[in-house]
């Protein structure tokens, strides 16, 4: 077949590149629609895909864009371990195995190859998370897992559609493995996403011609390739490091820190991992799939926001990784939450070196962004539902996740998890009349957004009871990371969001109130009981009649040192409840007047308090081997904080113009740091779990005390370090 890539006219190229992210996204209201799925109805936790002969991703839908850039991985081990069955048209192939591409066990996968006269033009993929796998523990998810083989239903590439025929022997043998007969409704979803695909695809040929169509999905590659170099030429050359931790790995509270090194030359970005923990022997890791899609998906919202997210994009990077890390784990270690541990943690360390990228870039400095609500969470209830089928359910609020500070404007509240592009949260009313529970509250968490010039997205909190449960019980688990620590890091001066804490309490009068219709508890505080705060992996556990079990999750980092917010805007913070007026007072060292307004005077004096006291307490910082640096020409600037003058051989604060050193020094050793508690950041930042393993490090001015960064430190740990080593010009 011809290559006709370069004959397409631009409106023709246009025309059939949107046409083919349609189809992506109609394909994902086709599943969405035919499964009865909570998790995908609630929380679009689904993928959709076409891609080229090879695999090479072309476009992908607008839903979980980890999932959506796996699924050239499916196509891949379906071509090289199928050829006993071979494919052909009207094939589809069912896989979930993370060793041969998944992200992890819950996450089905199904492709299907499509022709036209006979010749095999693309392969179409549908993903979505499930309700089960068949593991030890209900929900997919086993918190006792030592390896990959407890963690259910584990399956290669499987031809489940032969010929367009369901192969009810395969599908009865998936449902053979599973708790909830909804994942065989939600798997025909899947097949009912791939049809629509394939019949608008063999559509879009028919009007169009094939050779048109395989242009224009060539050219979207190239021109996503050829675009995004364009951009990384205009960024500065240079080096980042920065460190990210998961806690408790379902068996012990270890630490594992996932590091990443970012070097960019040219047009080419290469994300170096070396010095990540070694892969643990619970179920937080991921396989290299997990990795790439985690590194794809923080470049393409970094860098990609008018570029097509597909293979070309991939072209541009290098991944330098070592096999049995936590995030590029070593078989048979165990995954199953690798999504919303390993995976979600290496998107924020890559997002934090990309943001520091964008930070020294003036013409694209406003597209930097603080790391959104840093962590995922996966609470699950199971038991039998008081419409009398069993159920495991996935309580998928958590997904109202904060969003990060922008450099320009606060992060938007309950935004959504990163990685989902089309956010979406549960009606509590829908979950209540599925499920035989019942909410207390749900409501935005107090002071949760990570303080700054800019605060972060706040994230919320949620308690829920058993609730007409035929057998009056439950059973629950909870499968979180970043307890101990926050994950969702401040830029340029910005301080941390929330981490998440877990609790249950027993003993109350929960049950009582409600069959005397007594009005509920509205907080946590108002729940009498025995309050237990239980671990981020917590084994599944019995949930009584009366009850409760509460979580909150991470909201998203600030931008700007907090000292530098608009009074005002803190008073209508405290106000509306965003913020305590003890944080206003403490952080941003704003006093409040009788009437609830700001009283500058008083505001001016707190806040010229707090820079003296941060003076008083820093100390010159123990740099080790990490480097600040700048090479270059003319005068720059690196966000908000420092104006580097190449001319006048010097870096200096943007705030109160003291001189820190020259470029070629390490400006490291040239600041002060602080070293305080996470709750320095606000009263939701682990305080329940620590152990003082965690520290807030804050550099700062040694002039006037401004912040320029603050980093969530471990004893041990290597620094995050940024050396710019030039400008384009």
């Amino acid at each position: 077949m011809a290559d006709r890539r370069d004959a397409l006219d631009p409106v023709t190229f246009e025309v059939l590149n949107h046409r083919l992210l349609s189809i992506t996204e109609e394909m994902g209201i086709q599943y969405m629609r035919c499964s009865g799925s909570n998790v995908l109805i609630t929380g679009n936790d689904a993928a959709t895909a076409i891609m080229r002969p090879d695999g090479a991703l072309v476009s992908v839908g607008p839903y979980i864009v980890t999932q959506g850039n796996v699924l050239p991985l499916i196509v891949d081990s379906t071509m090289r371990l199928s050829n006993d069955v071979g494919y052909r048209d009207g094939d589809i192939f069912i896989c979930n195995d993370p060793y041969l591409g998944a992200i992890h066990h819950p996450d089905f996968a199904t492709v299907a190859p499509i022709y036209w006269q006979g010749q095999l033009v693309c392969w179409i993929g549908a993903s979505g998370h499930q309700l089960d796998t068949g593991g030890m523990d209900p929900g997919g998810f086993s918190i006792k897992a030592v390896d990959v083989h407890q963690e259910g239903l584990r399956m290669p590439p499987v031809k489940l559609v032969e010929a367009g025929r369901m192969r009810e022997d395969v599908l009865r043998w998936i449902l053979n493995q599973v708790r909830d007969p909804l994942v065989g409704l939600d798997v025909k979803g899947q097949v009912a996403a791939l049809n629509t695909g394939r019949k608008r695809m063999l559509e879009l040929i028919e009007s169009w011609g094939v050779e048109t169509v395989t242009a224009a999905m060539a050219r979207s590659i190239d021109h996503a390739r050829d675009k995004l170099a364009s951009r990384l030429r205009e960024l500065p050359d240079g080096r980042w490091r920065d460190v990210q931790y998961i806690d408790h790995d379902g068996h012990q509270p270890l630490i594992y820190r996932i590091v990443c090194t970012l070097t960019k030359r040219g047009d080419r970005l290469t994300f170096d991992f070396g010095g990540t923990s070694e892969n643990a022997r619970g179920l937080i890791n991921a396989t290299y799939s997990g990795l790439q899609a985690a590194v794809l998906s923080a470049v393409y919202i970094n860098l990609c926001w008018d570029i097509p997210w597909n293979r070309g994009v991939r072209d541009c990077i290098e991944l330098k990784t070592e096999v049995g890390t936590v995030n590029n784990c070593a078989y048979p270690a165990p995954c199953a939450m690798a999504t919303i541990s390993a995976v979600i943690v290496t998107i924020d360390v890559a997002w934090r070196c990309l943001a520091q990228l964008l930070l020294a870039c003036e013409r694209y400095r406003d597209q930097a962004m603080a790391v959104w609500s840093g962590t995922s969470m996966a609470p699950i209830f199971a038991g039998t539902s008081q419409h009398g089928f069993a159920f495991a359910a996935t309580e998928m609020s958590h997904f109202g996740g904060g969003g990060g500070a922008r450099t320009y404007a606060d992060g938007v509240d309950t935004a959504g998890i990163v990685f989902n592009t089309t956010p979406n949260m549960p009606n509590i009313e829908d979950q209540e009349s599925e499920y035989p529970v019942l909410y207390l509250f749900r409501r935005h968490l107090r002071d949760s957004g990570g303080p700054g010039r800019f605060r972060g997205g706040r994230s919320a909190e949620l308690a829920y009871t058993v609730h007409k449960a035929p057998e009056n019980r439950l059973e629950g688990l909870f499968a979180g990371t970043g307890a101990e620590m926050p994950n969702a890091i401040g830029i340029d001066g910005g301080l941390p969001g929330a981490a998440i804490k877990v609790a249950r309490i027993v003993g109350t009068d929960v049950a009582d109130r409600i069959a005397h219709g007594r009005p509920l508890p509205a907080t946590l505080d108002e729940i009498d009981g025995r309050t237990e705060i239980l671990p981020a992996k917590h084994v599944r556990s019995p949930i009584e009649r009366g009850d409760v079990w509460y979580h909150s999750w991470q909201a998203g980092g600030g931008y700007g040192d907090p000292l530098g917010r608009d009074p005002d805007r803190v008073a209508e913070d405290v106000a509306r409840g965003a913020v305590s007026a003890a944080a206003a007072s403490d952080i941003y060292g704003v006093v409040l007047a009788a009437d609830g307004g700001c009283d500058r005077p008083a505001t001016a004096g707190r806040r010229e308090g707090l820079r003296s006291q941060r003076l008083a307490e820093a100390v010159t910082p123990d740099a080790g081997d990490a480097v600040v640096s700048f090479r270059g020409y003319g005068r720059r600037t690196v966000g908000d904080t420092l104006v580097i003058d190449f001319d006048a051989g010097q870096v200096a604060c943007a705030v109160c113009g003291h001189v820190h050193c020259r470029p070629e020094d390490n400006l490291l050793v040239h600041l002060l740091e602080i070293d305080a508690p996470l709750a320095a950041a606000g009263p939701v930042r682990g305080q329940d779990y620590d152990t003082g393993r965690f520290r807030l490090r804050q550099l700062c001015c040694a002039g006037c005390g401004a912040l320029l960064d603050v980093q969530v430190a471990h004893v041990g740990a290597p620094r995050p370090y940024g050396r710019i080593d030039g400008w384009p010009s």
